[in-house]
């Protein structure tokens, strides 16, 4: 019981033992007990009022230092106080392992203002810490030996030769200075000479760490080879068997001796989807695997059990082995929403699918959502995909254009807020700077601030090269950029008229092509944009803009093919594509 629970408790005892005192001995004597009845209540309600504000906060409430705990008692401990834990694993020299060596609240901390609580859990001795490697040449074996086991080094290759220096010292080494503990070094050792070298009585290798036993037997000049089993009663990386009996004479590079090295116990996984988390880690710490707990939300598993793990019932795994977990956080609901980034960063963090649908909205501005297909609390089911209706802006209709003034049209497109580019074509039967064509069809549905391109005549007889285009979009761009019919090349041939050569040249697609999708608006405005960048950049480049509906995108958006860094040759036959949104 916690002291918050108990001084409530205590003074409302008090308080009922007073009230029936006044009860007994009524008269003058009565009111000073009533008085001390109506004080106790008030301090009982004092008191919780205080608890509810903070003021008074009970020991109990506040984040324990769990630091050199085992996994098991922070485990336990956080599911006692509904906090959600999660584990990494770090390599620590001071802390044993499956211990904590550290958290990330402070110990102190108010535990109603803890949601989890992130800790470190010790892997035991770091193989890629750095350690100084002196020069060992003239040490001896057992000197080696020493130091190998007290820094920890994993990786140490050693080699017997015959030599005249003293037996059973270090002649040649490889590696010395700051190494990690996982890097080479290789040290030899010297045999003795030949007449030094003799027949061995072999020892009990059995239950010596696996370098020891190789170092013993090559110290001999014996043969070896090495297996490794399962082993329910040596530790792993100890030898458990060897094929020589202990005390057998063994000649210099006569019979090879077989170490059965022990992987540890073989471990059979159980159902962990079945067990608890508290269950879980206990086997994890149990049979000396690691084990990291992610969560998800899951309509069909209760909120705190297991939704799956990476290894099934019956698998059978080593000491070592990296156990993933996922657990259930329950239901997900369907939060408030209050804009498109913020519903497309919570769908995107819980792996919720969603399609995106586009609508005339006079109310919403373009690009804010008119509605969700779930509602605010609305449970979202697994695989069940949310649809976003997203506003295109208001609508307003295509006016009739041809044969209307360069002003005019520029008046009539800014009274119905749509914007507008301009391209010229010769045509000496049209008056110049009267529309002779439009990119989208009068009477046709469009948000306002769509792109509309305008053909204008230039009043001219047509010649070669003649189409111009400017934008009120690009008031800097006065100079006009060739526009020709398919993709820019269009000739007037005649009879006196033979086209020149087209000789191939390789381009690579300039990063300015980004700015297309970026400074127009719509597939029209878009497309006309792209023919008028490859006609004025890479001459004889043939190229085919596609519309692609459905693409959940914005009109005029890129969606594949041609990009910045593709190579292009000109005089294709084939057209290159470029797909945008329509």
């Amino acid at each position: 019981m916690t002291i918050e629970s108990l001084i409530p408790l205590l003074l409302s005892t008090v308080f009922v033992i007073f009230f029936i005192f006044t009860g007994i001995h009524a008269g003058k004597k009565g009111v000073y007990s009533t008085i001390l009845a109506a004080l106790c209540l008030i301090s009982l309600n004092s008191f919780q009022i205080m608890t509810k504000l903070d003021i008074v906060e009970a020991k109990d409430n506040r984040l324990e230092d769990i630091t050199n705990k085992s996994l098991t008692e922070a485990v336990k401990y956080a599911e006692k106080n509904n906090i959600e834990l999660n584990t990494i694993y770090e390599y620590s020299d001071m802390v044993e392992e499956y211990h904590i060596i550290g958290q990330d609240k402070k110990a102190g901390t108010k535990i109603k203002d803890i949601k989890n609580l992130k800790i470190a859990v010790s892997e035991g001795p770091n193989p890629d810490k750095e350690v100084i490697i002196p020069n060992m040449v003239t040490w001896s074996d057992k000197a080696v030996l020493e130091f190998v086991k007290e820094n920890k080094l994993t990786n140490v290759e050693v080699e017997f030769v015959e030599s005249a220096k003293l037996k059973d010292t270090v002649i040649e080494q490889e590696g010395t200075g700051n190494k990690k503990r996982s890097d080479k070094i290789k040290l030899i050792f010297s045999l003795g000479e030949g007449s030094e070298i003799s027949e061995t009585k072999l020892i009990d290798l059995t239950k010596k760490e696996e370098f020891e036993a190789i170092f013993w037997l090559k110290q001999h000049a014996i043969k070896y080879e090495t297996k490794k089993e399962f082993s329910e009663k040596i530790k792993r990386g100890f030898i458990m068997e060897q094929s020589e009996k202990a005390g057998a004479i063994i000649k210099p590079n006569d019979k090879v001796v077989t170490l059965t090295v022990s992987k540890g116990p073989k471990i059979t996984v159980p159902d962990l989807t079945k067990m608890s988390t508290t269950e879980i880690t206990e086997w994890i710490i149990k049979n000396k695997l690691k084990v990291e707990f992610n969560d998800q939300y899951d309509d069909a598993v209760k909120d705190n059990h297991v939704i799956k793990a990476n290894y099934k019932k019956g698998d059978t795994i080593e000491q070592k082995t990296l156990i993933s977990i996922t657990i259930s956080k329950g239901q997900l609901k369907m939060p408030k929403i209050t804009n498109l980034d913020e519903l497309k960063a919570w769908a995107t963090k819980y792996n919720v699918l969603y399609q995106e649908e586009y609508a005339f909205d006079n109310e919403k501005e373009k690009g804010e959502i008119i509605k969700v297909s779930h509602k605010e609390g609305d449970t979202i089911k697994n695989g069940e995909s949310i649809i976003i209706t997203i506003s295109q802006g208001k609508k307003t209709k295509v006016p009739k254009l041809v044969g209307m003034k360069k002003q005019d049209i520029i008046s009539k497109l800014k009274e119905l807020k749509l914007k507008y580019t301009f391209l010229t074509q010769d045509n000496e039967k049209i008056a110049k700077d009267v529309a002779i064509a439009q990119s989208m069809t009068a009477g046709s549905e469009v948000a306002e601030n769509t792109t509309i391109t305008i053909t204008l005549s230039t009043g001219k007889k047509k010649t070669n090269n003649s189409s111009s285009s400017n934008t009120s979009n690009k008031p800097n761009n006065s100079n006009n950029t060739n526009n020709n019919t398919n993709n820019g090349n269009s000739n007037n041939n005649n009879n006196n008229y033979e086209p020149p050569k087209c000789e191939p040249k390789t381009y690579t697609v300039s990063s300015k092509i980004r700015d297309i999708f970026t400074s127009y608006d719509g597939y029209t405005a878009v497309s006309n944009a792209l023919y008028s960048f490859f006609a004025s950049n890479y001459p004889n480049v043939k190229i085919n803009v596609v519309g692609v509906y459905d693409s959940g995108m914005s009109a005029g958006l890129y969606v594949s093919g041609l990009k910045p860094g593709s190579t292009i040759t000109s005089c294709n036959t084939t057209p290159y594509t470029i797909s945008i949104a329509r």
